[in-house]
């Protein structure tokens, strides 16, 4: 008795201990101790966004500006209650050879959680008729959701018939983003004012199929998947959406009655806290432009869909594409969307299959039933990281947006070819991060399988079913994955092995014992494999003759010298002028950069050059596949 009171005693007063608080510069201190003195500065990171990120947020981060979900800017959400009432909604467009096999699919997905109606343009377009894919779908009680890429004008017949055919008012989305659509053709209309006046009637005509229907798309991913970063994604879209409600005015409509009838289609990518940021930074900005547009902020309740990103997807190593898309699909979420779409982990072929579909259609019910995010409304509110972001991305989107009005808008700013040079830089901004390895893009540039094996892909860059009347030729945006170069020089590769028999292949020349050469060994050989070319290495030479011996027996026509920083000072030198002078015509690099004594000193011996973290991996696959005779 006398112990358990004791202990309960104990309990009591461990429950009653405080610790004091740690100010910022005691934390700065300890942090600057583990660096052995360098300043917490140094984990500083930009973004493409040019925005720096610190190591450590606090209180002072958290905006000034208090918000509530449901409220006026909308920040955290348009709804009071969050998905509580209404979870975002499963947008996974189902195909088929033909509009029954299409309906089929669409009546079982149904069965596994979708819960909204999504065909590609592009069936719809191939003459299916919407009835046929509507069959026994009850469109009173399920939504649609289509982007119509150009064809809005002439499917609306079809869409009328369905409507007709179920005596129903459609719901959803069936809209198109025409400047999106001029973007990816490389076309604008000569008279853009006629153009538009005509579009805004077929935008009226949709009202006799579904008065809630929203049919003006802002698709500001094919930005994203252009290579923009998000201030240019918000800045685009949000001039685009201006774009839009100014030709409605032209004609004679409401300010209200067109944003209404708009939609915003966003990308998230795998940057996760800058995907909910620039969600939760554009709704505050569009909810922003109802008082300069005089209107009731009600209607500018921002309606997103969100889409997993194109320009992160890879062919090689697909299945990560699963948990990209995961990591994607869980930002917007926390984001607070309403339509939700995940591309299959094949998507990046242009091919898909049942499992993929369902892996990807999966998704959302996991994030939904296994998180609990549809319980908490705006997870991400009071997150002085999250909060900061969002003040800092809306700050810069909107600067961004005030420089394009300024500039006359965003159909000057195409036509200048502005938007899309823009865009281009910092698309290679990010291909060279990859190419020098700055970011890490799991399967291709860093941890390939060698194993791994793709088929031709099938899928088209540029898809779009614009046709423009007297059309006045634009720069096109080009749309094309980070991972592309890695992966050509990869596809290079296995073109040669299916050829030759063999794979390109360089040799390994491993010194003195395992400890010492397997680090720079491993790293040649993870970057060879992220180009398709194979290495064969020795074991560890101890001597100038075990060396010859190997590279006699191998006979290839590039190596790398592999080990220690007191190996290449003592050993190195000798092995590689016995090998130059035994075998001119080879081609010898060293793994790991060097100082400059030592540098010069193996180039003396016959290096050509150093293989090192710090290099462009693109170009030494390149110059290695050219030696190997890789066309």
């Amino acid at each position: 008795m006398r112990i358990r009171k004791r202990l309960q005693m104990e309990l009591k007063d461990v429950k009653n201990i405080t610790f004091p608080k740690p100010s910022f510069e005691e934390w700065k201190e300890a942090a600057e101790a583990s660096l052995k003195g360098k300043s917490v500065e140094k984990l500083k990171t930009n973004t493409y966004e040019g925005i720096a990120l610190y190591p450590l947020y606090t209180e002072k981060a958290e905006s000034t500006e208090k918000e509530l979900p449901g409220f006026f800017p909308f920040t955290r959400g348009t709804s009071p209650t969050g998905y509580h009432d209404k979870p975002w909604l499963v947008v996974q467009p189902v195909s088929g050879i033909t509009a029954e096999e299409a309906n089929e699919k669409m009546r079982a997905a149904f069965k596994r959680g979708q819960n909204v109606v999504a065909y590609p343009a592009r069936l719809l377009s191939e003459g299916a008729r919407a009835v046929t894919l509507f069959k026994e779908i009850p469109l009173k009680e399920i939504p649609v959701f289509i982007d119509l890429k150009g064809k809005q004008k002439e499917l609306f017949p079809q869409f009328k018939a369905v409507a007709e055919a179920q005596n129903t008012q459609l719901t959803g989305v069936i809209a198109e983003d025409p400047i999106a659509e001029w973007l990816i053709c490389g076309q604008l209309p000569e008279d853009t004012d006629n153009y538009f006046a005509d579009w805004l009637k077929t935008i009226q005509d949709y009202q006799k199929v579904g008065s809630d229907v929203k049919t003006v798309l802002i698709n500001t991913a094919v930005y994203h998947n252009g290579g923009a970063n998000a201030v240019q994604e918000i800045a685009y879209g949000l001039s685009a959406a201006v774009q839009y409600l100014l030709e409605g005015q032209k004609q004679g409509l409401s300010i209200a009655a067109v944003s209404e009838k708009i939609v915003f289609s966003f990308a998230v990518d795998s940057n996760y806290f800058m995907s909910i940021a620039k969600l939760r930074a554009a709704r505050r900005l569009w909810a922003g432009l109802a008082e300069a547009f005089d209107t009731a902020s009600d209607h500018f309740k921002m309606t997103i869909h969100a889409v997993t990103s194109e320009l992160t997807e890879t062919l090689y190593d697909q299945h990560v594409n699963i948990l990209r898309t995961t990591n994607q699909a869980f930002a917007a979420a926390i984001g607070g969307i309403q339509y939700l779409q995940i591309h299959p982990f094949t998507h990046a072929t242009g091919e898909t299959d049942e499992f993929s579909e369902r892996i990807a259609r999966n998704t959302h019910l996991i994030l939904k039933e296994e998180t609990n995010i549809t319980t908490v409304v705006d997870p991400a509110g009071g997150s002085w990281y999250v909060e900061q972001l969002t003040d800092e991305l809306a700050e810069k989107a909107w600067a961004k947006f005030l420089e394009i009005d300024a500039a006359g808008g965003i159909l000057e700013l195409i036509k200048q070819g502005t938007l899309q040079k823009e865009i281009a830089e910092v698309y290679q901004g990010r291909v060279q991060n990859a190419a020098f390895r700055k970011e890490s893009i799991i399967g291709t540039n860093v941890y390939p399988n060698p194993a791994d094996k793709i088929k031709t892909t099938t899928k088209d860059k540029h898809v779009s079913y614009m046709k423009v009347a007297k059309p006045v030729g634009i720069t096109p945006l080009e749309l094309e994955r980070v991972s592309s170069q890695f992966e050509q020089i990869r596809l290079r590769s296995e073109k040669f092995k299916g050829i030759s028999g063999t794979a390109p292949t360089i040799g390994l020349i491993n010194l003195i014992d395992l400890k010492s050469y397997k680090p720079r060994a491993d790293f040649v050989q993870s970057l060879a494999a992220a180009g398709g070319i194979e290495t064969i290495g020795s074991k560890g030479c101890q001597t100038v003759e075990e060396a010859i011996d190997y590279v006699a027996a191998t006979k290839l026509p590039i190596y790398c010298i592999c080990g220690s920083d007191g190996d290449y000072t003592e050993l190195a030198p000798v092995i590689i002028k016995e090998i130059k002078k035994r075998f001119p015509e080879i081609t010898i690099y060293s793994a790991g950069k060097q100082q400059e004594e030592l540098e010069i000193t193996l180039r003396e011996a016959g290096v050509k050059d150093f293989i090192h973290v710090k290099m462009n991996a693109i170009s030494i696959l390149l110059e290695l596949l050219q030696k190997l005779g890789v066309n």
